[in-house]
């Protein structure tokens, strides 16, 4: 098989593809010529392509023609009407541009020629008398050119619109994911604060916090919104505390201490088979460590701690400290942070303590507020 062979195969079954997208046209050519003569002996020498031919004996005529349809080709002599050759196929290159114009002229004059290219962007120049053979070959050429970039712009406005199509459906889906994500996190804290009501809205409010001050050291993201569910999943694992030790009134044993405590771990183990949730989960399973190696379940000590559970250990004490419960009044916000810094060393880590030390008070009180009103779900 010859490479023109391949060539032509390829291009029979692109243009196949084209034609079932319905992106394929059918070249036209138009002949615009007042002398039946010549009107007479170009369809003769059309014959053998297979190409529909039509004409218009008039300017007018034919500017009515292409009022109606898209020609690949229009072929006018210099000496149509009132219009010369040129000043009609400039018509014809406003009306339509990716048309191919060729002009026809009994003279063979270079300055007119080139006069003619440059006003119409002539795609070719024919001479009179003309040969067939080679007005059959510029034609051909033309109607294959206009055929190609007629096929190319409608594919890549389909492209462009099927793009346009994947990316609304993208966003509808991200939308989707993100309420169904908030919904199922929503749920899975409301199904806690039912059975610990003395800390209702304190996984609300920690989660606003930790995603500020995760945004504050200038974490990713996607690190942020792990971290800021890691918070508000931080006590999941209680749901697998006994009620007489989660809702106990009075203090707990040391026996009831060492079941609480296990509540990371239980954490940890309910959201191991959410795979969305598998970087936030290792800060439920870690939140309750220490900076210097004092906490628990596992002990970890200073950059051992991931991050987001050494961000938690903060803002779960500011928290606790400035919020209101059954045997005392919240504290003020001077006292929590003043108590934050004595800390800072053994209890939590002091870089974190220092970029919690550059966010506002009045700005850690609308988080405070948005909380309240529950209105973040849709953030995480």
């Amino acid at each position: 098989m010859t490479q023109y062979q391949i060539h032509s195969d390829i291009k029979a079954n692109a243009s196949s593809v084209l034609a079932l997208l319905g992106l394929s046209i059918e070249p036209k050519v138009l002949f615009v010529c007042p002398q039946n003569i010549l009107n007479r002996s170009f369809k003769r020498s059309m014959s053998s392509l297979e190409i529909e031919v039509a004409f218009a004996e008039s300017s007018s005529e034919a500017l009515q023609k292409m009022n109606s349809f898209t020609y690949a080709i229009v072929i006018a002599i210099d000496e149509i009407d009132e219009l010369d050759g040129v000043g009609f196929l400039e018509l014809v290159k406003q009306m339509s541009p990716n048309t191919k114009r060729v002009l026809v002229s009994g003279k063979s004059d270079m300055d007119a020629t080139m006069e003619a290219i440059n006003r119409v962007g002539l795609f070719n120049y024919v001479v009179l008398p003309w040969e067939p053979s080679e007005l059959r070959q510029i034609v051909h050429r033309a109607c294959d050119l206009f055929s190609l970039q007629y096929e190319n712009a409608n594919l890549s406005k389909l492209l462009s619109n099927q793009a346009n199509d994947l990316r609304t459906l993208v966003d509808t889906l991200e939308i989707t994911v993100q309420s169904r994500t908030a919904s199922l996190l929503t749920g899975l804290n409301a199904a806690l604060d039912l059975r610990d009501t003395e800390t209702q809205g304190h996984s609300r409010r920690v989660a606003l916090y930790a995603r500020r001050l995760a945004e504050e050291l200038e974490v990713t993201h996607t690190e942020a919104i792990d971290i800021q569910r890691g918070a508000l999943l931080h006590d999941i694992g209680k749901i697998g505390v006994s009620d007489t030790i989660l809702l106990k009134p009075g203090k707990l044993t040391e026996e009831e201490w060492v079941e609480m405590r296990k509540h990371a771990e239980f954490g940890y183990k309910i959201l191991e088979n959410i795979p969305f949730l598998g970087n936030a989960r290792h800060v439920v399973h870690q939140h309750h460590e220490r900076f210097d190696g004092n906490g628990y379940p596992q002990r970890l000590k200073g950059k051992e701690i991931i991050l987001g559970a050494r961000i938690f250990a903060i803002i779960d004490t500011y928290d606790a400290m400035t919020s209101d419960r059954p045997y005392r009044k919240g504290l003020p916000h001077e006292v929590a942070i003043e108590e934050i810094h004595k800390c800072q060393g053994t209890q939590f880590d002091p870089d974190v303590v220092g970029a919690w030390d550059r966010i506002p008070k009045e700005e850690l009180f609308i988080l405070r507020k948005r909380a309240e009103e529950d209105v973040f779900a849709g953030s995480i």
